[in-house]
């Protein structure tokens, strides 16, 4: 289980744990500096050491078996003079009797600001730094910015003013502000030693003392990997994820009569949806299914068939595999499930079927996935009944099959945005989300893309999707396991507070994704970024018929990063024409004193055209609470105002309603492409989060 070699402690998986001083080596190769300090076997070498270095001096077991020193009383601190040097090497030597170790004296560092700076090579998306307030706290406040490795300075500084601590560093009170380009540059050499060194594991620098000029790493814990590896494997051509939606013709191996099977259901959707291509149903007991030839194997179809979908028990997946070889099927759509998606055993069969099929040069989405919609080419493979759905920019990505089931049948019925494509990954075998984001960023008929993520298969294949996509098409991801699960052990302070859902954040901000956390942010996002231009800025202009709404504007203005800009002089004289002499008048605005004179769509269309004529407001939000008396025609109230202002996008929010109310709101507000949510709240978040891409895009400044 352990063993010793030249100076480092060895795990039997070929993790290894530099001591001290050679962490610190390590350090100063890279580039940042450390506190200096001298090894020594006894008390006469310490004792020569401190008088080299000059007391005061802290003295420090030295030992690959010993990461975490503090814990285990492997510190001694502020030692002055010879005499109680004396006494700390004995203690030392006394409490570490049964480890092999030695004992490194260092420079007693002076009082100063303590950080932690740290690295860490992440299972999935690779070396990642991160920087955070230190001390007794680190753990408890977390405290900490992470990004993708290696950073720049600039980067670096970035990350700093990120840290909720960040008025420590420019000084508090009467604290004299840190030299923060000197933290900076650490944290860009420590990303640096990292991205050029592929065994590095981890790097755990605490404390990181920094002062008014200059920095000192004071601690460092070093973990290495001897078994690194990099896979080298080609990548599929996108071109290749394209049958999955317009295929010429398809085949639904496992093809029934009975309304109940999902063969049955499949090919009443494809019906239904007007497929354009040819059906092929597969059932060796029948001759034909819902009016279409059925075929006993799909060799016997006497046409090509470009893609296959497989709805039959797992025993017979492998013979239908051999089939689609021999007939030249390039795609299939697995939907028998059992594989990894039951553990262990079954990922062992599902690795059979995946090389079997790469062997032939099949391209497999699944195992366990429900397909592909496309409804502009009457695509639609989901096990689950659905209505044609009106065809739209949007494509969604999702590992569940939900997006082609439940969702896909709401989107079909309240119609928050038209579809381009649907893709329903499974367990992910060979089709994985990198691919399916490669060929949607070329693809023409996608404008938005929404992805639902509960892991990733190749971390760096996917920063490098991503990053592409993100240049061209806003795309909004919501990933679950947000609770932090890392797949390598955890030894240092950087690989407890370096979390997966944390370095999944610093993904989404390097390459420009858009995340959120719940269903109901991430279609409230995509219906915003396919209805609606880009922002030129973060400014909004609110009004609303009652003061909750702008009470409630308000608040989420703040808490998204959105402003409020003052209403000038012009804007405020127009407004004077509906608005009471008597009313206070700020944005946002309430206009019920207004409404009580002129009516809702006289006052509404008025205070509509002032606050979007004012040059600083980027964006609108119009608040409505939903009655009898505030009904009317909305095309006629807005349509020829927002046409002025083709470039800032207009949000709608209610409160209550019946039923029609709703429907009314709704679908006025669509035929103008204006978002229509329940809450003043949700439009504010739709708003920050395309504010966040623009800012990406070089749309809004920093």
């Amino acid at each position: 289980m352990l063993m010793k070699s030249g100076g480092i402690f060895l795990l039997k998986n070929n993790i290894t744990t530099l001591n001290e001083f050679k962490g610190a080596a390590l350090l100063k190769q890279g580039g940042i500096p450390v506190i200096d300090g001298i090894l020594a076997n006894d008390y006469s070498e310490a004792v020569i050491s401190a008088n080299l270095l000059g007391f005061p001096v802290a003295l420090k077991i030295c030992s690959e078996f010993i990461p975490h020193k503090t814990e285990r009383g492997g510190v001694a601190l502020n030692i002055t003079d010879a005499s109680s040097l004396d006494s700390a090497v004995r203690e030392m030597n006394n409490r570490f009797s049964d480890v092999p170790h030695a004992l490194l004296v260092q420079k007693m560092a002076r009082p100063g600001t303590e950080l932690i700076l740290g690295v860490r090579r992440d299972p999935v998306f690779g070396p990642v730094v991160l920087v955070g307030i230190g001390g007794i706290f680190t753990e408890i406040f977390r405290d900490t910015a992470i990004d993708l490795a290696p950073v720049d300075s600039t980067t670096a500084l970035a990350m700093l003013r990120r840290l909720r601590g960040a008025a420590l560093l420019d000084g508090y009170h009467s604290q004299e502000p840190l030299d923060i380009v000197a933290i900076a540059s650490a944290v860009s050499a420590l990303s640096r030693l990292i991205s050029g060194r592929p065994d590095i594991l981890e790097i755990d620098v605490n404390p990181f003392i920094a002062y008014k000029d200059g920095a000192m790493a004071v601690d460092a814990l070093v973990r290495l990997d001897g078994s690194h590896s990099r896979s080298s494997q080609k990548r599929p051509d996108p071109v290749t994820v394209a049958p999955f939606f317009n295929p010429a013709s398809m085949a639904v191996i496992g093809a029934s009569r009975s309304p109940g099977k999902g063969g049955n259901i499949i090919l009443r959707n494809l019906q239904k949806a007007g497929f354009k291509g040819a059906i092929h149903p597969i059932n060796p007991t029948v001759k034909e299914i819902l009016g279409l030839p059925s075929y006993a194997r799909v060799c016997d179809v006497p046409t090509p068939v470009d893609l296959a979908m497989i709805v039959i028990p797992k025993a017979a997946v492998r013979e239908a595999l051999e089939d689609c070889e021999a007939k030249g099927v390039t795609n299939i759509i697995l939907s028998t499930g059992g594989y990894s998606d039951m553990g262990e055993a079954g990922a062992k069969e599902q690795k059979v079927i995946i090389e079997q099929a790469r062997r032939a040069g099949i391209r497999i989405m699944g195992p366990n996935s429900i397909g592909t919609l496309n409804p502009s080419a009457g695509m639609s493979t989901s096990i689950v009944g659905l209505d044609p759905i009106k065809v739209g920019g949007v494509s969604i990505i999702g590992q569940s099959g939900v997006f082609s089931s439940g969702w896909a049948r709401w989107i079909a019925d309240t119609k928050p945005f038209g579809l381009a494509k649907v893709a329903c990954i499974g367990n992910k075998g060979d089709i994985n989300e990198s691919d399916l984001l490669e060929y949607l960023t070329d693809d023409s008929a996608t404008s938005t893309i929404g992805m639902y993520l509960e892991g990733v298969v190749d971390g760096r294949c996917f920063i490098r999707a991503a990053d592409m996509a993100c240049k061209r098409k806003p795309v909004v991801v919501m990933k679950a396991g947000r609770s932090e699960a890392g797949a390598a052990a955890v030894a240092s302070h950087t690989g407890s507070l370096a979390g997966s859902d944390a370095v999944f954040d610093a993904v989404c901000r390097r390459t420009g994704l858009v995340r959120t956390h719940n269903p109901e942010a991430f279609f409230d996002t995509l219906s915003a970024f396919e209805k609606l231009p880009l922002p030129r800025g973060n400014s909004m202009g609110v009004f609303s018929i009652t003061g909750m709404g702008c009470v409630a504007a308000t608040d989420a203005a703040e808490e998204y990063g959105i402003v409020l800009p003052d209403l000038r002089a012009a804007t405020l004289k127009k407004l004077g024409e509906v608005m009471p002499s008597w009313a206070p008048v700020r944005n946002p605005i309430d206009t019920w004193s207004a409404i009580e004179q002129h009516g809702s769509k006289k006052t509404m269309a008025h205070i509509a055209r002032c606050m979007l004529d004012q040059k600083d407001i980027d964006a609108l939000l119009i608040i409505l609470v939903l009655m009898p008396e505030s009904m009317f025609d909305i095309s006629e109230a807005f349509a020829e105002i927002f046409s002025h202002h083709p470039g800032k996008p207009v949000f709608a929010s209610y409160y209550g309603g019946t039923a029609r109310e709703i429907a009314h709101i709704h679908e006025g507000f669509a035929a103008l492409r204006v978002p229509c949510y329940p809450t003043p709240e949700r439009a504010m978040f739709a708003f920050g989060r395309m504010v966040e891409y623009a800012r990406y895009r070089g749309m809004i400044r920093r």
